[in-house]
C-alpha cells in the first residue's frame, strides 16, 4: 500500500495536485454565500461522495501515507465556527465520516465560534484539529517575525488546550509565499494547506478545492474525477 501511495503521489505531483483530493469549507448553514454552504447542499455533497466510494481521511493519515482506503478524500473546515458542532459534526457522524477543523485561536470562545470544550469534543469524535493562526491575518503581507508569532503561538495554544500534537496549518485567506511555507516548517508543522491560486502538491502548500454556497455538484465531480488518480 505504501508503494502505491508513493506512485500516486508522484503522478499527481506532475499535475500540481496532492495525491488525495482536499476540499476546503468554511461554514454550513441556512444561506448560500462565498463562505457558507447551505445544509441541504452540504448533505447532498456528502451523500454523493459516499455513493461514489470516497472515504474521508485526516491530513495526518495523508501524511503517513499507509493503509489508505481505495478512494480517500480530505474534508477541511476553516475558522472554527460554531456550526462545526451544531451542523457539520452530526452530518459527518451520521455517514461515518471525518474531517479536519482549523481554529483561529484568538476567536475560540467568542460569539459564533467554538469554545475549547467544543473543540475537544470534535477531537474526541475523531476529528482532526489544526491551526488557522492566532488572528487570521494575511501572512504574505506580514513581516517574518509577526508570521512566526502567529504560527508558533497558535500551535502552542492548541496543543495546550487539546493535549495532543498539532501537525497541520491552514493559511488564512490561503495567503502564502515561499517564505511563509518555510516559516511554517520551522514552527513545527508537518504540512500546510493553501488554496486554488497558490496550492500544489508540496507539503507546505497543499492544493485544496474551495467549496462555496454556489459550488455545483458538477464542479465537485469534475475536481475529484479529473484531477486525481482513481
Amino acid at each position: 500500500m505504501k508503494r502505491l501511495f508513493v506512485a500516486l503521489l508522484l503522478a499527481c505531483c506532475s499535475r500540481g495536485k496532492p495525491a488525495v483530493p482536499i476540499l476546503g469549507y468554511h461554514s454550513v448553514g441556512a444561506v448560500a454565500d462565498e463562505y457558507t454552504v447551505p445544509q441541504p447542499a452540504f448533505e447532498q455533497q456528502l451523500d454523493w461522495l459516499k455513493a461514489e466510494g470516497f472515504q474521508t481521511i485526516s491530513v495526518h493519515d495523508f501524511l503517513e501515507g499507509s493503509r489508505l482506503p481505495a478512494r480517500p478524500i480530505v474534508l477541511t473546515f476553516d475558522d472554527g465556527k460554531q456550526d462545526a458542532v451544531r451542523v457539520v459534526l452530526p452530518a459527518l457522524r451520521a455517514r461515518g465520516m471525518r474531517a479536519s477543523f482549523f481554529l483561529i485561536t484568538s476567536l475560540v470562545g467568542q460569539p459564533g465560534y467554538l469554545d475549547w470544550s467544543e473543540a475537544r469534543a470534535l477531537a474526541a469524535a475523531g476529528m482532526e484539529i489544526g491551526s488557522h493562526t492566532v488572528d487570521h491575518q494575511r501572512l504574505a503581507d506580514l513581516p517574518d517575525e509577526r508570521v512566526r508569532d502567529e504560527l508558533v503561538q497558535s500551535r502552542r495554544a492548541l496543543e495546550q488546550q487539546m493535549g495532543r500534537p498539532i501537525e497541520v496549518l491552514a493559511y488564512p485567506y490561503n495567503s502564502m509565499r515561499a517564505r511563509t511555507a518555510e516559516l511554517a516548517r520551522e514552527a513545527g508543522y508537518r504540512a500546510a494547506l493553501a488554496g486554488m491560486a497558490h496550492g500544489n502538491a508540496k507539503l507546505f502548500s497543499l492544493y485544496r478545492f474551495s467549496m462555496s454556497g454556489v459550488t455545483s455538484r458538477e464542479e465537485l465531480q469534475s475536481f475529484v474525477a479529473r484531477d486525481h488518480v482513481k
